[in-house]
């Protein structure tokens, strides 16, 4: 019933937003009733870090799948991007947003993880690509690390890129886009490209 539960949520969290779903709304979606819901959970801030905790568990296993699997960097690159697309397809923009202004202990497990796992994930990509001759040799991995890992919450920032003009997943692409054919050598750029022009497919397992 727990899984049950933060699946739902998650599901609901990702459609509408996370401020919009209430307990009420879980509840009649899974078809229980909400003293069922508090059986398992404190309330709905227990929900959320929860759910939060459990997403970066999933994504961690698959993006160390990703890494086992793919033949080069910019081919792990191409495949989180598929990663990215698919998580983004459906997702309300303001559920960063909702996380970030009302669920401090969540937002600091996406902060926590965004600097820890997903910075060293990219380090480990640029010094991979640099030692291949896939990646530029003068660059500054600790800049560039640090740079693309803030791109990604940049893209779901509403100031910036308000839902009301901007295709959240659109602006994602185009700002990993831009930043892999600023760090890219000649050879790396054609197999960038032959990776976009035969739409690389990898499934990970």
């Amino acid at each position: 019933m727990r899984k049950r539960i933060l699946d739902k949520s998650q599901e609901l969290f990702f459609r509408y937003g996370v401020k919009a779903v209430t307990m009420d709304d879980i509840a009649r979606e899974l078809g229980i009733s909400k003293k069922t819901i508090y059986q398992h959970f404190e309330d709905k801030d227990a929900i959320v870090l929860a759910g939060v905790a459990d997403h970066f568990d999933e994504e961690r296993c698959q993006s160390e799948a990703l890494q086992a699997q793919a033949p080069d960097p910019i081919a792990e690159v191409v495949m989180a991007s598929e990663q990215m697309r698919q998580m983004l397809t459906g997702m309300n923009p303001t559920m960063i947003f909702d996380l970030k202004r009302y669920y401090p202990q969540a937002w600091t497990l996406f902060t926590e993880f965004k600097n820890g796992f997903i910075l060293e994930t990219i380090r480990v990509n640029l010094k991979k690509g640099i030692e291949l001759g896939l990646y530029r040799k003068d660059l500054n991995v600790e800049v560039l690390a640090r740079l693309r890992n803030e791109q990604v919450e940049l893209g779901f920032d509403p100031q910036i890129y308000p839902p009301q003009k901007f295709n959240m997943l659109d602006v994602q692409m185009a700002l990993l886009d831009h930043f892999l054919r600023g760090v890219v050598t000649d050879e790396g750029l054609k197999l960038y490209e032959n990776y976009l022009e035969n739409q690389l497919s990898m499934t990970v397992s």
